[in-house]
């Protein structure tokens, strides 16, 4: 009996989760109530380990204040999206600019950032490890997790629904006896 409490959990469960991992990876942020942001790099640990989802949420640029990590593109190079805590306002207003740095490096960053657009994305907590498979599907292997995700879900609706045929018992050789 007890397996097949466990195997009733995992069935109605597994649906459950997927619901839930709809609304956290694809609903919340096609609706810009929050960003997920995989870490790539130690530069914030340990808050922000490499590995972790960084969550985010939206604030307007003109409420930055030092203290806070925000998500933003760099000045320089590639441009590259990266979590940072600001060091200093340098000039506040629709457009701030900040002076930023990361928490394990020993010197802030050597630019200073402009907050162009209308929404400054700031970093409320993070779950550590669950960047890692963010960062395997934004590298072109969705396909497979998608299909493997897909094969598990047949396997345990399978597990769910497929019913094995009732056992009928042999008749005795000669055919049926039935009295009349």
């Amino acid at each position: 009996m007890t397996r097949r409490l466990v195997l009733i959990a995992t069935v109605c469960g597994a649906p459950l989760a997927v619901v839930c991992a709809v609304i956290v990876f694809v609903i919340g942020p096609a609706t810009g109530h929050w960003r997920l942001l995989p870490i790539l790099s130690g530069s914030m640990s340990p808050r922000l380990g490499v590995g972790a989802l960084a969550v985010a949420t939206p604030e307007p640029p003109r409420s930055v204040r030092a203290g806070q990590v925000i998500v933003y593109r760099i000045p320089v190079g590639s441009h590259r999206t990266i979590a940072h805590r600001v060091l200093e306002v340098v000039r506040g207003g629709p457009e701030p600019i900040v002076r930023t740095k990361g928490d394990a490096n020993r010197t802030a960053d050597p630019w200073q950032a402009r907050l162009t657009g209308s929404t400054l994305w700031v970093v409320r907590g993070s779950v550590p490890l669950l960047g890692y498979p963010t960062i395997a599907l934004r590298n072109g292997r969705l396909l497979i997790a998608s299909l493997l995700a897909g094969a598990l879900a047949l396997w345990l609706a399978r597990l769910c629904w497929y019913r094995r045929p009732p056992q009928t018992r042999a008749l005795p050789a000669g055919g049926a006896t039935d009295p009349l």
